[in-house]
């Protein structure tokens, strides 16, 4: 249950910090700027695969509530 608080704090955190990014008038670089600029690069490409599988993992194989 502590690890479900986790990463649903996390994704907060992160929609917060996107709501900061577009409201600050591009002061600060938003997710989406960070992750296009990753993404540009194959070993970019490589290590963001490999994080969204991790996440994947993580929080629907490991994680999930029995029903």
């Amino acid at each position: 249950m502590a690890i479900t608080v986790t990463w649903v704090a996390l994704i907060v955190a992160c929609a917060a910090w996107e709501i900061a990014c577009h409201r600050s008038g591009g002061r600060w670089a938003s997710l989406v700027d960070i992750i296009d600029r990753v993404w540009a690069r194959l070993p970019g490409r490589i290590l963001l695969v490999l994080v969204w599988a991790f996440i994947g993992w993580h929080v629907f194989a490991r994680y999930t509530l029995p029903v």
